[in-house]
């Protein structure tokens, strides 16, 4: 009598966040790295990596984990220090469907604009009504322009409850023009 050998229905690994928590798990019970590495079959930075995720908010893991997102775009969120940009920027990559090179890009980005771990929050702008300031710079610009040798005038009119400032210099050919007009 023969037996007929049944293949074994492929084994998924676990999910990059489950293997993250077995090895918190893990080094709690004082393991080594290269001892947790060899367990889970893992190299010694795979495992250092899935240790910082660990670390990862709980409801961004959710998010992560319910959307899918491979483990380097996890990995790349994390390169950002506060929670609220982390998941702001999470769900950008996730509404997008960027890829790990361009998410890779955003968090880069994101991190240029604030080296220090600042938030991500709105820009105030101040509203200034009196318009002198402005006024006087342009009659400045105006004079800086006739002290450096360029003939600009500068004149104000007013017409219709508004004034109207211009600044005139003569303009340089371009050497395409002169070469034409020849």
């Amino acid at each position: 009598m023969m037996y007929q050998v049944m293949p074994r229905p492929p084994v998924s690994p676990p999910h990059y966040f489950d293997s993250a928590e077995a090895l918190v798990h893990m080094q709690g019970e004082g393991r080594s790295l290269a001892e947790m590495a060899s367990l889970m079959g893992l190299t010694i930075p795979q495992v250092t990596a899935r240790l910082q995720l660990a670390t990862m908010e709980a409801g961004l893991r959710t998010l992560l984990r319910r959307e899918g997102a491979p483990e380097p775009i996890a990995l790349t969120l994390l390169q950002l220090s506060d929670p609220v940009s982390r998941r702001r920027l999470a769900l950008r990559i996730i509404r997008e469907r960027l890829c790990i090179r361009d998410a890779a890009l955003l968090v880069a980005s994101a991190r240029r604009r604030f080296p220090k771990g600042e938030p991500l929050r709105q820009q105030v702008i101040t509203v200034m009504r009196d318009v002198r300031p402005y006024r006087n710079a342009i009659r400045d610009i105006a004079e800086q322009m006739k002290t450096a040798g360029v003939r600009a005038t500068f004149t104000e009119r007013k017409s219709g409850g508004m004034l109207e400032m211009t600044v005139s210099y003569p303009a340089r050919r371009r050497r395409m023009e002169r070469y034409h007009s020849m």
